[in-house]
C-alpha cells in the first residue's frame, strides 16, 4: 500500500485504519490485533482513510475495482460484502466504480468530495452516499494527483499542469476561479495563517487568502 494510515478513537480505543493491498482494515494500536477487515478493492491503494460522521471512508482505483465506501467505526470481524458496491451491517454505503486512484477524498461538514485522476469531481452525502453531482473540473486533459484542501468555504484542487481549481463547498457544482501556477504541481497545498502554500516543480509559492 502507498496510503498513509489514519488514527481514530473508537469507544476509548485507539485504532489504526489501513487502506491495504487487496483489503482494508482496522487494528488495535496497543496490541496490533486486527479489529476488522474488508477484502476487495484496488491493488495499489494510495488514498488515506478519512474519518467523520461516525464513519471511515476508504477508496482506491487501480485494478479491476475502484470502490468508494463508508465503514462504520464500530465494525468488528470480517465485514466483506457479498459483492463490490453492496452494503451490510457495517458498510454504511458503497459505490463500486467511484473511487480515487491518487487523491485522498476530503470531508467538509456532511459532504465528501472525491476527484479522480482525469478530473471528474464527485460530491457525496457523507452519511448516505447519495451523489449530489459528478462534474469534470476541466474539459481538457489535465491530470490530478495532489489531494485537495479546504478553508471551510472553498475547495482547492491542483492539477498536474499547475492550475488550482476553486470550488465552493456546496451540493451544487461551480468553479469560482482557476489560478495558474505555470509549473507542474504534484503535491498538496497547505493552508496556514491566511495563506496557501503551493509547491510547484521549481518553486514554493505563498498565496494570500481573501478574508
Amino acid at each position: 500500500t502507498w496510503g498513509t494510515p489514519t488514527v481514530a478513537q473508537v469507544g476509548g480505543q485507539t485504532q489504526i485504519l489501513v487502506n491495504g493491498w487487496h483489503h482494508t482494515g482496522a487494528y488495535d494500536f496497543a496490541t496490533g490485533k486486527e479489529i476488522w477487515r474488508h477484502d476487495g478493492g484496488g491493488d495499489i491503494p494510495t488514498p488515506t482513510p478519512v474519518v467523520g460522521e461516525g464513519l471511515a471512508y476508504f477508496t482506491s482505483a487501480h485494478g479491476r475495482f475502484r470502490p468508494m465506501q463508508a465503514v462504520r467505526l464500530e465494525a468488528k470481524g470480517d465485514i466483506t460484502a457479498d459483492d463490490v458496491g453492496e452494503t451490510n451491517e457495517f458498510i454504511a454505503w458503497s459505490h463500486a466504480r467511484k473511487g480515487n486512484y491518487m487523491q485522498t477524498p476530503i470531508l467538509v461538514g456532511d459532504l465528501l468530495f472525491g476527484c479522480v485522476d482525469h478530473g471528474v469531481l464527485t460530491c457525496f452525502d457523507a452519511r448516505t452516499g447519495e451523489i449530489h453531482f459528478e462534474e469534470r473540473l476541466r474539459a481538457g486533459g489535465d491530470g490530478f494527483t495532489a489531494s485537495p484542501v479546504a478553508d471551510g468555504r472553498h475547495l482547492f484542487f491542483p492539477s498536474e499542469q499547475g492550475d488550482i481549481y476553486v470550488v465552493p463547498v456546496s451540493r451544487e457544482f461551480a468553479i469560482v476561479s482557476t489560478n495558474a501556477m505555470n509549473e507542474t504541481v504534484m503535491s498538496s497545498p497547505a493552508l496556514s495563517s491566511g495563506r496557501m502554500f503551493i509547491r510547484t516543480r521549481g518553486h514554493l509559492v505563498a498565496v494570500g487568502m481573501k478574508e
